[in-house]
């Protein structure tokens, strides 16, 4: 079969049509989609601005009310303030650093910052609760912290029975001391950690008077165990201690602490026993007298 060439440049003017043809139909959809994205972007951010303005309007409106209704009404102020003071914090000390006073309106400060600012500028504080009690009535309660050992015989600071540390001005030199305890960074507000706790629990557990013995000085400057110094007359007994579950402040390692304390004060009232001066309680089963 003969194609002339009249027939072939005819075809591939047709081709080149078609070709042409697509390409715009292309482009014209590509700015189509582009239009609509665009579009969509627009009325996205048209609704956020929407929803943030809806929010900022609502926020002002509800701290207007707020202080309308709270802040800034008169029937809210404070004509009773009852303050539950410490042994050591006074109620002159708590206004003082609260800035709370009769007057004050009982919405205008926030309950949480105050008691945690006083908290951290108090170290002897364990707690503080501040109560609202409407139209005009502010109750305020601070719990101290109860000095249970001193930290170093030339220290200044005391610690709980958690081990937190604080400072006192008197009353605190008949405490068992802490010594071996070594913490450059020791300060008020801070925690005793390792055997210290250990010691702790010691010192609590010899506070309960059915247990009979009176400690001077707990040494924990040994991560295996600790050392008691037993007054005992003109004498001093010294008694090496650790139990199971020592430093975990669990309900087991109290059991096993009070056992072992009782065996101990067994061992140092038998007649053998009045004889010695050091005791050894690291096992578990028995104590025995070193000399």
């Amino acid at each position: 079969m003969w194609f002339d060439d009249d027939d072939a440049q005819d075809r591939r003017l047709f081709r080149r049509g078609r070709s042409t043809g697509r390409n715009t139909i292309l482009k014209v959809n590509t700015r189509f989609v582009d239009k609509k994205n665009s579009q969509k972007v627009g009325v996205g951010v048209f609704l956020t601005i929407v929803v943030v303005g809806v929010t900022i309007a609502l926020w002002l409106g509800f701290s207007f009310a707020g202080r309308a209704l709270f802040s800034s009404n008169d029937r809210f102020q404070i004509k009773n303030l009852n303050i539950q003071e410490g042994s050591v914090i006074s109620s002159d000390l708590i206004k003082e650093y609260t800035q709370i006073k009769e007057g004050m309106n009982l919405f205008a400060f926030d309950i949480a910052k105050i008691r945690k600012d006083f908290i951290r500028q108090s170290p002897n504080v364990k707690s503080m609760e501040i109560r609202r009690q409407l139209p005009d009535t502010l109750h305020v309660r601070v719990v101290e912290r109860v000095p249970v050992a001193r930290i170093g015989r030339r220290s200044p600071f005391v610690a709980d029975s958690e081990g937190y540390i604080f400072g006192v001005r008197s009353g605190y030199q008949a405490l068992p001391v802490i010594t071996g305890y070594r913490d450059p960074s020791l300060r008020p507000g801070s925690r005793l950690c390792g055997m210290s706790i250990a010691a702790l629990e010691v010192v609590e557990a010899c506070y309960d008077q059915k247990i009979g013995l009176h400690i001077d000085e707990v040494e924990v400057n040994n991560p295996e165990h600790i050392v008691l110094y037993v007054p005992d007359g003109s004498k001093v007994k010294e008694v090496t201690l650790s139990w199971r579950g020592m430093g975990k402040r669990t309900t087991e390692s109290r059991q096993a602490l009070v056992k072992k304390l009782g065996r101990v004060v067994e061992s140092m009232q038998s007649e053998d026993g009045r004889q010695r001066s050091r005791f050894n309680a690291t096992l578990d089963d028995r104590v025995y007298a070193d000399s």
